[in-house]
């Protein structure tokens, strides 16, 4: 009788796989050979599913994303948190401050580096999203200073969290996580009406 394979819960192992061995070794060192060897399965049972390292890398980037967009959902339904405190706490979610958000970045960067060797556009607009929608929540509960020119508040906050997740992700222990948490904070609260 033939064993009955769960093809769904292989892919998720295959990826949990790869996203070890992408924080272990890079992106690099992540070759269908090595997952293969983690994973105690055969380079061609990977192809199976990943037909080429892009794909695999891929699945790995689209878990990543599930992740962080469950983590910053968690924030706006925590009804412990004011309005102001979810904004800040949902855009810090995107910020690699422990070594898990670290490692997603890892593979996150690993994806991007990925796309752009092959020439194809490599970044996306999921933080710039994060940050409108963060404004849209704020205006919504009528916190907004009346002067705020929202598109580059909206550009500025991007910028900042951008060039801050790139210093930690590149020099972790220069850039302390209460000073990340400091200039987020600092940042939303120069929208809020006084």
């Amino acid at each position: 009788m033939p064993k009955i394979v769960n093809h769904e819960q292989k892919k998720q192992q295959i990826i949990h796989y790869a996203w070890q061995s992408i924080v272990e070794d890079g992106a690099k060192g992540a070759t269908v050979r090595n997952i293969a060897k983690l994973a105690r399965m055969t380079p061609g049972q990977i192809r199976y599913y990943y037909p080429s390292h892009h794909d695999l890398l891929k699945a790995v980037a689209l878990e990543v994303d599930c992740k962080v967009r469950g983590r910053i959902k968690a924030v706006f339904t925590d009804e412990s948190l004011n309005p102001r405190d979810k904004v800040i706490q949902a855009l810090l979610k995107a910020m690699p401050l422990d070594d898990e958000r670290y490692a997603d970045m890892e593979v996150w960067m690993a994806f991007q580096y990925e796309l752009h060797e092959v020439g194809k556009d490599s970044m996306g607009n999921e933080i710039f999203m994060l940050v409108k929608s963060s404004m849209s929540f704020l205006e919504q509960h009528h916190l907004l200073d009346d002067s705020l020119d929202q598109y580059m508040a909206i550009v500025k906050m991007h910028a900042l969290i951008d060039g801050l997740a790139l210093h930690k992700w590149l020099n972790p222990e220069k850039m302390i996580n209460q000073d990340i948490e400091y200039l987020i904070e600092h940042e939303v609260d120069s929208w809020i009406r006084r």
